[in-house]
């Protein structure tokens, strides 16, 4: 199995820098670009499964980049992390004051407590986990491209490495439409490329 992590393309609360969480957000003309530019280092590659989040950008993303008439799975369980009460607030207002409830999530993670409506990280970790043995299970044999989010790569990345959630901070930077490749070695789930940011010109291994 190879499996194509890719993290959706650039939305207006991107742009402004607030916090989405699982608020269904649209692309922006950039992010619909940045998809557009992903399609063609893309262009022929055959995808066995397509999976997205069912959050928009991410649908958007998968629609531009294996095309509209693709057959696209949405899958709930790589949807974005849940940010609770605080979704739709400016990333400056949590990462300046210490006494914010979404401070710990940027700068102390061992000590976050999630706010109401909020998953803790090791939820989504958990989420990570059961998706990734899902592909192994289901996809033995084949190439997957899987649609998803920011937060949720992270917790894919740190479980695929076997990182800590203190260890979380050595993930690279998780660009709009980066790529992220895992692939399956005697039955594990095994990190190849990590956040490719084709993008900006890095170059992704394509088989």
């Amino acid at each position: 199995m190879r499996l194509y992590l890719v993290r959706h393309g650039e939305t207006e609360w991107n742009r402004w820098d607030k916090l989405q969480g699982q608020v269904n957000i649209p692309l922006n003309e950039n992010g619909e670009r940045q998809a557009e530019k992903l399609a063609k280092v893309l262009a022929g590659q055959q995808f066995d499964t397509i999976y997205s989040s069912p959050l928009s950008r991410c649908v958007s993303t998968a629609e531009i980049v294996c095309g509209k008439d693709a057959n696209i799975e949405l899958n709930p369980i790589i949807v974005e992390m849940a940010f609770g009460i605080y979704e739709g607030f400016n990333f400056g207002d949590m990462t300046i004051d210490e006494s914010h409830d979404l401070f710990t999530y940027f700068y102390d993670r061992i000590n976050y407590e999630p706010p109401a409506g909020a998953e803790s990280i090791e939820d989504v970790v958990e989420r990570a986990k059961i998706f990734l043995n899902e592909m192994l299970a289901k996809h033995q044999n084949e190439k997957v491209i899987a649609f998803t989010h920011g937060a949720f790569l992270r917790c894919a990345i740190a479980f695929s490495r076997g990182l800590s959630i203190a260890e979380e901070k050595l993930i690279r930077p998780i660009h709009n439409c980066s790529v992220t490749v895992m692939k399956n070695v005697d039955d594990k789930i095994v990190l190849e490329q990590e956040a490719v940011d084709v993008i900006h010109g890095e170059k992704l291994k394509l088989i």
